[in-house]
Order: C-alpha cells, then sequence, then structure tokens
C-alpha cells in the first residue's frame, strides 16, 4: 500500500459509480459525537434528500430518532459537508454504521486526495475508530484505510488491488 497520488489516482477515475467511506461499529454515542463534531468544525447542508429547503445546521434530535426509529416512517434527511469544492454526503442508513460518500470526479489532485485523506484521519480521531475508503457499495474491499490512534494511513495501488482481486 502507497500514499503515492500517481499510484493510487486510479482509486478515483470516474465509473459511474461513487466512493464511500465507512466507519463501522458505531453506536448511538458516536453519532452524536460526529454530528456535533461536524457542526463545530465544517460547513454542512442539512435537509431532505430531495428538498431544497437546506440548513445549515444538522438537527441532532431529529436524526437521533431517525437512526432509533423502528417504525420507518420518519423522512430520510442527508448531510452535505463541503470542504472546499469537495461535497462529503450522508444518509443516516443505520445505527451500527456511518457511511459517506463522494463523487469521484471531485478528486482530481493530490491536493483534492489529501482533503479526503484530512477529513478521514479528523473523524477517525473524533471517534477512535478506523476509517476505510471503498467503491460505491464494497466494503469488504478497502482502497483507502486510515486509523488516526495506530498512525496508519494506507492506499491500495492498482497492482496490488489486481493481485487481490485475481
Amino acid at each position: 500500500m502507497t500514499n503515492n497520488w500517481e499510484e493510487i489516482k486510479w482509486i478515483f477515475e470516474p465509473d459511474g459509480t461513487l466512493r464511500d467511506i465507512y466507519v463501522e461499529n458505531v453506536d448511538i454515542e458516536d453519532w452524536k459525537i460526529l454530528i456535533d463534531h461536524l457542526n463545530a468544525n465544517h460547513i454542512v447542508k442539512y435537509g431532505p434528500s430531495d428538498d431544497n429547503q437546506i440548513i445549515n445546521k444538522i438537527d441532532k434530535n431529529y436524526l437521533i430518532q431517525l437512526l432509533t426509529d423502528v417504525t420507518g416512517k420518519l423522512e430520510l434527511k442527508t448531510v452535505a459537508i463541503i470542504i472546499d469544492d469537495i461535497i462529503i454526503n450522508t444518509h443516516f442508513f443505520t445505527i451500527n454504521e456511518i457511511e459517506f460518500d463522494i463523487e469521484p470526479e471531485e478528486i482530481s489532485s493530490v491536493e483534492d486526495y489529501e482533503k479526503v485523506l484530512s477529513f478521514m484521519n479528523e473523524i477517525s480521531q473524533v471517534l477512535n475508530k478506523q476509517l476505510i475508503l471503498t467503491g460505491e457499495n464494497q466494503i469488504q474491499f478497502p482502497l483507502v484505510r486510515i486509523e488516526f490512534s495506530k498512525n496508519l494511513i494506507e492506499a491500495l495501488t492498482k497492482k496490488d488491488a489486481e493481485k487481490l482481486w485475481k
């Protein structure tokens, strides 16, 4: 694994799918910490996933209700985290996993890649958990792995990926 942009830019080559960032084995307390951190430290846009009524602060109480709702009747909300020209979305699908997604087209330089790494490292530090970046819905194949507490930042080269997927 490497962090050399020339060897890993293939991860962000547009292919019609998103890139996902996962935090696994989380609980409601982790969600609360994340929401508080995002509200305090990032530009966020919050609202229904299909509505233009967006506000600039995440409604923590509503999202905790949504994550613990067993009726399935609450309206799904989306949070867009704005980091310069990069938008990282999260959708609050399940209580035990945090999933962010990124359009690969937005990551076209080493500087963009470093912004994603910085975000992942920051969230890893705040939650004290490992984060992985994968292809869309491919949690079993980490392309980038970050764990702040272990000073770990690893990315898979295309050559390494081809060996794994044979």
